[in-house]
């Protein structure tokens, strides 16, 4: 075989060893993604539907879409959703809730190492930190960079009045501040706003909220409001 025709052939095998990655590479992309997406279902829908077997099956559908494709930054997000809806779906059940937290907080990290421009994942991961912490500085840092990527994302505002409302006992000044300007941004949202009752109420305090609200003239539509009036009269 002469010089010209084992470099045609060298050429050839290594354009089929190409082909051959980006083909594997390509197939556990797909795999992935379905497998994600069947995660993603069971999600959609209502949260008072969703039992804690779907749960099992939706972290183990992720678990799979995180070890085929491990470089997708949305996969390690849902998956740190999933541990802790499923948390507080079996919360009287489970002993291991910082274990859960912890992992969580692994999951939202290489999120965050893949893409550091999401604003939910940065308020998602200081959610998680203070259910370990407390109102903390590194919490304070996380919430920081949540508001500079997404500075009137409703999202990042109620994660904000969430995190104050949870540890409104030991909360410091700079956090309390906090917490009144993101009130009067989250207002601003209208009907939307009132998702903020269902954020006080699932960390029990709702008449710290309703007091809140009772003060300030920006706040004198939702006053009037049948929403205001069911929760806080």
């Amino acid at each position: 075989m002469n010089n010209l025709n084992m470099k045609r052939l060298t050429q050839i095998i290594l354009l089929a060893v190409i082909t051959l990655i980006i083909s594997y590479q390509s197939l556990q992309s797909m795999r992935a993604n379905t497998w994600y997406f069947n995660a993603l279902n069971i999600l959609k829908q209502p949260v008072s539907l969703i039992t804690s077997e779907e749960l099992e099956l939706a972290d183990k559908a992720i678990t799979y879409a995180t070890s085929q494709d491990p470089l997708q930054p949305h996969y390690w997000q849902l998956s740190a959703y999933i541990k802790t809806h499923n948390l507080s779906v079996t919360s009287e059940k489970n002993n291991n809730k910082l274990l859960v937290y912890q992992q969580a907080e692994k999951d939202l990290l290489k999120s965050l190492e893949l893409r550091q421009t999401w604003s939910e994942t940065w308020i998602a991961l200081a959610q998680v930190v203070s259910y370990q912490e407390g109102p903390t500085e590194r919490v304070y840092e996380y919430i920081q960079q949540a508001k500079k990527f997404g500075p009137y994302k409703l999202d990042v505002q109620l994660g904000i009045i969430q995190i104050a409302l949870m540890n409104w006992q030991q909360l410091p000044p700079k956090y309390k501040a906090l917490y009144v300007a993101e009130l009067n941004l989250a207002v601003k949202y209208g009907y939307k706003f009132y998702q903020v009752f269902d954020v006080a109420k699932q960390v029990d305090a709702l008449p710290i909220l309703c007091l809140s609200l009772k003060f300030g003239s920006h706040f004198e539509p939702l006053r009037a409001s049948l929403m205001f009036k069911k929760h806080c009269n």
